[in-house]
């Protein structure tokens, strides 16, 4: 137990860095010590390294550069009969090529001219929060000096690989003397603003949280999940009390084919005619797989779970024993975890589900258990009623592969098989439906408010700076409401909507009992309340459903203006960068003289005053629900009242 403890808890080393793959947390003080020595993590020499850190190295060159060639990154090397990606191309060209533009395949890249984003190209000076920073190429190599404000000190370090492609890069530095074991740049770049934040406003964190265990995170965490069969391989460092050296080694960056179908080399020896070898073919097809083993391929990394190896050095130097056609738990050595009566009661989980605090585990779940973060979708299925009573897998909506080009880009965006956009994603399994149309949705059959997903998979998941839809499949209530703090899909549209409208229209068209409400949820919109009252998980979601289109065509946007400036006095720099985002949107905005990362003072000072000329200058339709009064004003005094009260305790969402 005490070696499987600290395997768990070197996980966590990248949880406070803005780039968890599984929410992990401490279980106990009693390891501290040993934890601490496996979060020490030294640096590597400034390079000078080849042009392409992906080539095997090359025997007739300087020994220090055949060295340096492997040693900013984890090494590319085939093991255990994975051989990569590239032994498949010359026989199932089309599937490579669209798991080739699939953000799966980028999820993880070494920096090269090839890689390198045009953000990091050329030599260019920024400046983030105060912080300056400039990117230098050179000779194919891309390099960044971070400017220190105090001594004017600016080291040169080697940018040698990054994360992330579909929404935000963050990006790793070599270190000095530590090889294969690349550190964090604090600045993270999002991809539809092309604009460089501060890693804490990235990923919604309490202010407090210190983001300084940075070194050696993608070799401890992201490894899992944005590799193909990762080995560690940890080796002790100089001392007990020195960093862990990590030796880690990957078959493929990314997520790449032999992740999905299992180690290709059998697969390739079977099918060589030049061989003649014969045998038995292992490779998976995941569509052909029981139920279990086909969701169980895609949960290893899209759920909230523990790897729990039986020998943890085996797992460190070998990679995981599970192979894609098994079942997690036959395997035993990765648990997803659930806030359910039996994992409260496991002595281990819950003692991980039950801590409190900045990174307290349950704050990945709802109380109802629904999962609240981001790529953990898997979680969210397996509590659907959907998915306990029928074979319901990711692929019954997902796909891995599209064939047809018109439609990549969309299909892209979060590969779904064509069709599964729109409410045919539930008429395969719910046919009775189709012909009941505004019947059973009670909005007109064009709207959104009849598309089936919009009342039965919300946007109440979080993660990278954007709410997703919950793949809990459910259906609208206003006593979950009350009991999860989760607001319904209809006040996610309808944002002018008070709870006590919400409940009587459910009482109406379905029957429901009508719960008994505060004065509060009875008379004023729910999205202004979680807004001003809510705690960060529910103060981000509800500027996040300003920005969408739906929700702006059924609650209107002349009103939404003091409730951003009010997302942008947070304390939560991820609420106050979405409310900066959104407040663009607003129909004749006009540009703000701040951002959501202007100091404080500043910051506050300049939204009190445009509150004061929105109260004093501007008039709306009188509506008690969004506080405003008969005259048209905001009622400012009932605002600052129910702000008051807001709920701080501190949240932090494990994306």
């Amino acid at each position: 137990m005490p070696k499987l403890i600290v395997f768990v808890l070197a996980l966590l080393l990248c949880l406070v860095s803005g780039c968890a793959d599984k929410s992990i947390q401490e279980k106990g003080e009693s390891v501290s010590k040993e934890l601490d020595v496996m979060v020490e993590v030294a640096a590597l020499p400034d390079p000078m390294a080849p042009p392409d850190p992906m080539a095997p190295p090359d025997p007739m060159a300087p020994p220090h550069v055949a060295a340096r060639l492997i040693s900013a990154i984890p090494t590319v090397v085939p093991a255990k009969g994975y051989v990569g990606s590239e032994s498949c191309v010359s026989c199932h060209a089309e599937q490579h090529q669209s798991w080739h533009y699939s953000y799966h395949r980028t999820m993880t890249q070494p920096i090269n001219e090839s890689t390198a984003p045009e953000a990091i190209k050329g030599d260019q000076t920024i400046n983030v929060e105060g912080e300056t920073f400039r990117f230098e190429q050179s000779d194919g190599e891309f390099f960044i000096r971070m400017i220190d404000s105090r001594s004017g000190l600016a080291p040169l370090s080697r940018l040698v690989m990054m994360t992330g492609s579909h929404h935000m890069h963050v990006f790793w530095y070599e270190q000095v003397d530590v090889p294969k074991t690349p550190k964090l740049l604090p600045f993270t770049y999002l991809i539809d603003q092309e604009r460089w934040v501060h890693r804490r406003a990235a990923f919604l964190r309490p202010p407090e949280l210190e983001y300084d265990l940075d070194a050696g995170c993608w070799n401890s965490t992201c490894i899992h999940c944005h590799s193909t069969h990762p080995r560690q391989q940890v080796t002790s460092g100089r001392s007990v009390t020195d960093s862990r050296i990590w030796n880690s080694e990957v078959v493929d960056f990314g997520i790449s084919c032999e992740a999905c179908h299992g180690p290709g080399e059998q697969h390739i020896q079977v099918h060589n005619e030049a061989s003649k070898n014969g045998g038995v073919d292992r490779i998976v097809d995941p569509m052909k797989l029981d139920v279990q083993e086909q969701r169980d391929v895609c949960a290893r990394c899209h759920s909230i779970g523990f790897i729990m190896p039986r020998d943890t050095q085996v797992f460190y130097n070998d990679g995981p024993a599970f192979r894609p056609g098994q079942v997690n738990k036959d395997v035993n050595e990765y648990r997803v975890v659930r806030m359910s009566r039996e994992h409260l009661r496991n002595p281990d989980l819950a003692t991980w589900l039950r801590i409190e605090g900045p990174m307290a585990p349950s704050d990945n779940f709802w109380p109802d258990g629904q999962t609240r973060v981001s790529g953990r979708a898997y979680n969210g299925m397996i509590e659907s009623e959907c998915a306990q009573e029928s074979d319901m897998t990711c692929l019954t909506c997902h796909t891995m592969h599209e064939t047809n080009e018109e439609r990549m880009e969309e299909w892209r965006d979060d590969q779904l098989k064509p069709g599964m956009r729109g409410d045919e994603s539930c008429f395969q399994c719910h046919e009775a439906y189709r012909e009941l149309g505004s019947k059973h949705t009670h909005h007109p059959i064009e709207s959104s408010g009849s598309r089936c997903a919009n009342c039965h998979m919300p946007h109440t998941v979080y993660g990278l700076l954007k709410t997703i839809r919950s793949h809990t499949i459910s259906s609208p209530s206003a006593l979950s409401v009350i009991q999860t703090t989760r607001p319904s899909a209809c006040n996610l549209c309808h944002l002018d909507q008070s709870l006590g409208e919400t409940a009587g229209h459910l009482a109406q068209w379905y029957g429901h009992k009508v719960p008994k409400l505060t004065d509060e949820e009875a008379t004023v919109s729910l999205a202004v309340l979680q807004l001003l009252k809510g705690d960060a998980s529910q103060r981000v979601l509800q500027v996040a459903a300003m920005e969408r289109t739906d929700a702006r065509e059924a609650s209107g946007t002349e009103w939404l203006r003091p409730y951003l400036l009010i997302g942008l006095s947070d304390t939560y720099a991820a609420i106050r960068l979405i409310s900066e985002r959104v407040y663009g949107t607003l129909p004749d905005a006009e540009p703000l003289a701040f951002d959501f990362a202007t100091p404080a003072d500043e910051r506050l000072r300049q939204i009190a005053e445009l509150l004061r000329e929105i109260r004093e200058h501007e008039r709306f339709a009188p509506n008690a629900e969004l506080l405003v009064d008969e005259d048209g004003k905001i009622d400012t005094e009932r605002l600052d009242q129910l702000m008051k009260s807001r709920n701080q305790r501190p949240v932090t969402l494990q994306e």
